[in-house]
């Protein structure tokens, strides 16, 4: 274990993390991969609007690679816990007029980049991906060589259900083109899986982590989710244990969010089977100090990585960026979205394509880009966004840094955001100087907490808040 894993793994093993602690600056709110939210997304940005920013892109000089996000919305059951737009169905009928108007989005959105733009990221995301058959997957990946110039050796994601992928040995994934893969893992737990409804196998799922290892996939990331219903520090101790011996290289730790009232799904989960805050608590600090016993070094956002990660040495080398997918060795590009719900970001915009199937495909039918709103972000989204982006990837912000791209003074500007963060500092989250802001490492696992001072969003949402219980 190198030294810096050693004072990383003391320090983080130091950081007591009261639930008073927790309360006071949270760890399970926005991960501000997106700023603003859709939420704040406007039916005037259109697709007119979009194929304006799509020929403006490169005004200034500066040429951007392109990313791509491809959404599979097909799952073959009902998740209780999930958050995505899915399509319950096993009719091949469906998938194949769903995958038909897929590729001809890819053609449409080829078109408006025919100047041949690097694509240097891909992702599928879902849904599951892997529910469709190789054939199907195939002909995708093949639409979008034929659309898009992809760069050798860059980041192709595609996320896995271990479910699934016994029929498609992984090398098949590989010849397609993907090098990295994510997998979801929810718990081993028998009770925790009939809680949310999703039956995973322990043995599939390790078979599968082996399988993408000895495949040569060069990124091998594992979800974990904790605070499920029926879910306890032992139930969470066993899966993580599993997870850790199978030796990913990226373990991320993503906390359940319970709203029944914005996702369906999470309707059918008993709200008394959750574990009490002092327990998703204790789970959360108990895996935190496990992953970092185990060599794994947090980069941020609740994500861990093996030291000789790609994102663990870009981060150490100041390299690291985040975008709409997350944490990326690769600098700001323009992201294009395909298929249902997807967001996308072209410049200082962001849209989104429809949610609802039958505008999807009507639009398509008439040879449009499915866009069903977006936003053109202001001159303080843009300054934010930098700012909120910078703490998550570096842990220090200096304000010459910020003046130098911004036209701000930056200890004006942000006066109120700055008072705001003594409470913070005061806690030992960070510290702040005449010249910075820089997060400790206890206030790297609360990073979003900080980050939430900065999101001039919800602080208007919490006056309006507050002035309605006035009222």
């Amino acid at each position: 274990m190198s030294h810096l894993q050693v004072n990383l793994q003391q320090s983080l093993n130091a950081a007591e993390l009261s639930s008073e602690l927790i309360q006071q600056f949270g760890y399970n709110h926005q991960n501000y991969t997106l700023y603003p939210d859709s939420s704040h997304f406007i039916e005037a940005f259109d697709l007119q609007a979009y194929i304006a920013w799509v020929n403006n892109r490169n005004i200034g000089g500066s040429r951007r690679s392109l990313s791509l996000y491809v959404h599979i919305p097909f799952c073959s059951s009902l998740c209780f816990y999930c958050q995505y737009k899915q399509i319950i169905t096993n009719d091949q009928v469906s998938i194949k007029r769903y995958l038909d108007h897929l590729s001809r989005e890819i053609r449409l959105q080829g078109r408006l980049f025919q100047d041949g733009p690097k694509v240097e990221q891909l992702h599928f995301g879902g849904g599951s991906p892997t529910y469709l058959n190789d054939g199907q997957l195939g002909s995708i990946m093949h639409e979008i060589r034929q659309n898009f110039n992809l760069v050798q050796n860059g980041a192709y994601f595609i996320e896995i259900d271990t479910r699934q992928v016994a029929r498609t040995p992984l090398k098949t994934y590989s010849e397609m083109g993907f090098n990295s893969v994510v997998i979801g893992v929810q718990d081993f737990a028998q009770k925790v899986q009939q809680a949310i409804h999703c039956f995973q196998s322990e043995q599939d799922t390790l078979h599968v982590i082996q399988a993408a290892q000895q495949e040569g996939f060069k990124s091998v990331r594992i979800e974990l989710i904790y605070g499920l219903p029926k879910q306890g520090i032992k139930e969470f101790d066993y899966t993580l244990e599993k997870i850790i011996s199978a030796n990913p290289n990226q373990i991320s730790l993503v906390s359940y969010l319970h709203l029944p009232e914005k996702f369906k799904p999470q309707r059918h989960i008993n709200a008394a089977d959750l574990p009490l805050s002092e327990t998703k608590l204790e789970i959360f600090q108990f895996a935190i100090t496990r992953l970092t016993e185990a060599g794994y070094i947090h980069i941020g956002m609740h994500l861990f990585a093996k030291h000789d990660d790609p994102l663990v040495i870009a981060r150490r080398q100041g390299r690291l960026y985040y975008n709409l997918q997350g944490y990326s060795i690769y600098p700001d590009s323009n992201l294009v979205a395909l298929g249902l719900s997807a967001i996308g970001n072209i410049g200082p915009t962001l849209s989104q394509n429809h949610s609802d199937l039958h505008q999807y495909y009507d639009k398509l039918a008439h040879d449009q880009i499915p866009i069903m709103r977006g936003l053109e972000l202001s001159a303080d989204d843009l300054l934010r966004r930098s700012v909120i982006h910078a703490l998550i990837c570096h842990s220090v912000l200096s304000f010459e840094s910020v003046e130098t791209i911004f036209p701000v003074d930056f200890k004006q500007y942000f006066a109120m955001e700055l008072m705001e963060l003594s409470a913070h500092e005061k806690a030992g989250l960070l510290t702040i100087d005449e010249q910075e802001i820089a997060v400790t490492l206890k206030g790297r696992l609360l990073i979003s907490g900080i980050c939430m001072v900065f999101d001039k969003y919800l602080r208007v949402s919490k006056a309006r808040s507050q002035y309605s219980k006035v009222i």
